[in-house]
Formats: C-alpha cells, structure tokens, sequence
C-alpha cells in the first residue's frame, strides 16, 4: 500500500513538470533604471484569496539602506483600500511591477505609527 501511495505522489509530480516548465520568469526591471515618479501597480489580498492591484508611485531609491547592495526603492501606494488600512503586516512579499517588469516586492513599512501608505 505504501508503495502504491508513493507511486502515485511521483506521477502526480511528474505530471505537474510539463506545466511548470511553460511558464516562463518574469522580466526585471533593474534598480538603476527606477527613479520617482515612475508608477507602477503592486498586487495583494485584502480579503479572501483574490489578489488587487494597487497603483504606486516612486518616491525614490536609498542606496545601500540595507546594508552592501541592499538598496531599497520608496514607494507610495495610492488606491482607496490601501489609503484607508496603510501599509500593514500580510503585504510583504506583495509583488511590485514597475513599467510592467517586477522590481521586487513589498518588504516593511517606512514610519511606526504612520497611516500613510509609504513601502520599501
């Protein structure tokens, strides 16, 4: 029986590769080519499992603010949910586009008690 469970967890893997391998990885957009006033769109779920796109606009980019190369793109979020909750805990890892490329994602929030929607 165990054998015949395990074999059946094997195919089912297999079975998913072909699906995987179709899809291809986003495009970047590097950080040297992002400067404010760009816009772009970052996507997360308020409620459920549906993701939602919030507009963003580029505030500008902290050179080594995290550390060596750990640069940090400013952002602010525009969008009527967004504007009302800030940025809260559950966005990070909310991907963030910029000119259609993925930038990165949202990681904290700039301010400790502020409402404003500004990320990095």
């Amino acid at each position: 029986m165990r054998r015949a469970v395990l074999l059946l967890a094997v195919l089912c893997l297999f079975s998913f590769l072909p699906l995987a391998a179709q899809q291809k990885p986003a495009e970047t957009i590097a950080v040297n080519q992002i400067h404010p006033g760009m816009h772009g769109v970052a996507y997360t779920v308020f409620q459920g499992t549906k993701p939602e796109p919030m507009n963003l606009e580029v505030l500008g980019v902290l050179k080594n603010a995290n550390g060596p190369k750990g640069d940090i793109i400013l952002i602010r979020l525009i969008g009527e949910k967004v504007e009302y909750t800030g940025v809260v805990a559950g966005m990070s890892g909310s991907p963030v586009y910029i000119d259609g490329k993925l930038a990165g994602a949202l990681a904290f929030r700039i301010g400790t008690f502020s409402k404003e929607p500004i990320a990095g």
